[in-house]
């Protein structure tokens, strides 16, 4: 019996899950002096904070921070100069992301939560940000009109991982398992901001290792422009279930309910600790799980189970297939 595996982006804002990067260099804005105006760093990190806001960041500490998924904490590492790599470093999957064509321009810790890199392309600063729901923002500032509009990413993955498109203009960080996917966090679909705080259209393309975004301003576009490919990290999978498999498990008394669905469930789960709990979780579920199935049966559909770290079956859908 064939069924896909797959994650949850972790999509609650958020591949998936809480990251924090550190300031680079551990350093740290001067506090400003009344009169005195703020410096390039103040003012690029304010800009971006317009932005994004502010209450989803978190604390900086120096150059690395933490924060924690449902899995654990992950650290996050933002690189002494915008020409190395933010590391991103989970339990489950350590993924970098480095802008490329850019100068070697120092970090420094600004605002309530971001490490900038000023002019660290023409017209372009650079900046990173913690986000305590389990992602990390690298975002370009397009200062002016003379800003290149299009900027490249190179990202390094976990061994044996893969992008795959969302569907949603994004993309999930992936790991096969047979006929099996594992996903290991995810970049979200990509945003940008002008001035005026109207959107401006933008879009990725992956080619091999290199993720490349483009930022479609106009005549209109108020500068500076803000745009964020965000990584997330965090796992929960997707199990799938064939009309068949649905039917055969819709039929199943309710007293073999949980064994036969932990066979057919569980056993697929590339996770140690899900697996584990996969079993006592459809226990514990097997009424309500049962009678989706029967509803699922009924409607000739076919179903999937939205999976957590510890096994819990946390959300269930069925769909044409």
């Amino acid at each position: 019996m064939k069924k896909s595996t797959r994650m949850a982006r972790r999509m609650t804002g958020g591949l998936v899950a809480a990251v924090t990067a550190g300031a680079v260099l551990g350093a740290t804005a001067p506090a400003a002096v009344a009169g005195e105006a703020p410096s390039a760093a103040a003012r690029a990190a304010a800009v971006v904070e317009k932005a994004t806001g502010t209450a989803d960041l978190t604390a900086l500490d120096g150059r690395r921070g933490s924060g924690r998924t449902d899995e654990g904490n992950v650290t996050v590492t933002a690189p002494a100069k915008a020409d190395g790599d933010v590391l991103i470093d989970a339990p489950n999957a350590d993924v970098s992301l480095g802008v490329t064509k850019t100068r070697g321009a120092t970090g420094v810790a600004a605002g309530a939560g971001t490490v900038v890199y000023p002019d660290a392309a023409p017209s372009t600063d650079i900046a990173v940000q913690p986000t305590a729901d389990g992602a990390a923002r690298t975002l370009v500032t397009l200062k002016d009109r003379k800003a290149p509009t299009t900027h490249d990413f190179s990202l390094t993955l976990p061994e044996g991982a893969r992008l795959m498109e969302d569907g949603e203009g994004g993309f999930l960080i992936a790991r096969s398992h047979g006929e099996d996917t594992e996903v290991l966090g995810a970049i979200d679909a990509p945003w940008a901001k002008d001035a005026d705080g109207e959107a401006v259209p933008t879009r990725y393309r992956l080619d091999g290792d290199k993720l490349t975004q483009t930022i479609d301003t106009d005549a209109d576009t108020a500068f500076p422009v803000v745009a964020d490919p965000k990584v997330s990290l965090g796992w929960s999978i997707y199990l799938r279930f064939s009309k068949k498999e649905v039917k055969d498990m819709a039929k199943t008394p309710m007293y073999h309910f949980a064994a036969t669905a932990t066979v057919m469930a569980c056993a697929k789960i590339p996770n140690a600790v899900a697996a584990a709990g996969c079993g006592a979780a459809l226990t514990a579920q097997a009424s309500s799980l049962r009678g989706q199935m029967q509803d699922a049966a009924k409607a000739n559909q076919c179903v999937e189970w939205k999976v957590s770290y510890v096994g819990v079956i946390t959300n269930w859908k069925r769909y044409k297939c």
